[in-house]
């Protein structure tokens, strides 16, 4: 999993999340990118369209308290990722329908989405560990973050 921590930011993680519904997790976790200079405030209201798009397909919460919502776009040149912890649990229309606790959010570039299955794969597999996110949804800091990912290595 260290994959995860070469891609995310520590300035893009929110601890003790909290959202009232899928829309608004996704909007506050975009304002937090846009806030970090992560992404460009002219794509804000585009990118939260697309996850949105992406979510009336098939929910991202694939279920165990996880989800990964994505969408690929085409004014980014490289991978943006955010993650958010939230503790008490946010209802995400989950596939499993419990609330999501895990948040891993990812913007792809258009072109590039074929490289970034296996990052999604990954990820999903990872956090099918129960003990795995545990660890994370105990996570204060990045440092907590890191020796979650890397205590499996």
């Amino acid at each position: 999993m260290n994959q995860l921590l070469e891609i995310l930011d520590p300035k893009n993680i929110i601890f003790d999340f909290k959202a009232s519904t899928k829309e608004d997790a996704i909007r506050k976790m975009i304002s937090h990118m846009v806030a970090t200079q992560t992404l460009d405030a002219v794509h804000e209201e585009e990118t939260i369209s697309s996850l949105m798009n992406r979510e009336k397909s098939m929910s991202t919460g694939i279920g165990s308290g996880v989800a990964i919502p994505h969408c690929s776009v085409h004014y980014v040149n490289e991978l943006k990722c955010a993650m958010a912890i939230a503790p008490s649990g946010i209802d995400f229309d989950a596939l499993d329908h419990g609330l999501v606790q895990i948040f891993i959010m990812l913007i792809v570039p258009k072109n590039k989405f074929q490289d970034h299955i296996k990052t999604l794969a990954l990820i999903a597999k990872t956090l099918n560990i129960p003990e795995e996110r545990e660890k994370l949804i105990k996570a204060k800091n990045f440092e907590e973050i890191q020796k979650a990912f890397l205590s499996k290595s």
